[in-house]
């Protein structure tokens, strides 16, 4: 009786280390089904890039983030020209905008974010850069499909079925 005890013990022991959220981790998941499909440790995603086309416009758009505690905080975006979507400029905030051969760039937005998300699109090529790496969004989510950006705990089941998924 003692080893069934021990035996169911030692097995809710490993469902509950399994399932807690206890690893602090930069994740992607598709908005839609809530799967994960991007993990990394947060210190290597310390600022990244998301840059794209923009639908409209059909130029580059640069979008400059860094992760601050369990938050993002967009500090700079370069595009070259205003189109639907794009920041405002908001001279009375410590914002820099400088215009250099057609392109634009609003330093010191200082805007905090939760989270975020993109929707993957046909056109836009989404692509995360950060430190040597660059990937595009398309690889990881289906277009017309939101790519949902956050920081937080994620379980070792999730790391673990990532890992298996992904290797």
């Amino acid at each position: 009786m003692k080893k069934y005890i021990f035996a169911a013990s030692i097995l809710v022991l490993a469902i509950l280390i399994l399932n807690v959220p206890i690893l602090d981790r930069f994740t992607i998941s598709n908005g839609k089904t809530g799967e994960i499909v991007y993990i990394d440790n947060i210190d290597n995603v310390k600022e990244f890039v998301v840059s794209f086309k923009h639908s409209v416009n059909r130029t580059p758009v640069n979008e400059f983030i860094r992760v601050q505690g369990n938050k993002f905080l967009v500090y700079k975006t370069t595009f070259f020209s205003y189109g639907a979507g794009m920041p405002e400029y908001d001279s009375g905030s410590g914002e820099k905008l400088t215009l250099n051969n057609g392109l634009v760039q609003i330093e010191n937005m200082n805007r905090e974010l939760e989270n975020f998300t993109y929707l993957v699109g046909t056109y836009a090529d989404h692509t995360l850069n950060y430190k040597d790496k660059s990937m595009k969004l398309s690889e990881l989510i289906a277009p017309q499909n939101p790519a949902f950006f956050s920081v937080g705990r994620i379980t070792l089941f999730e790391l673990i079925k990532y890992k298996l998924i992904r290797n």
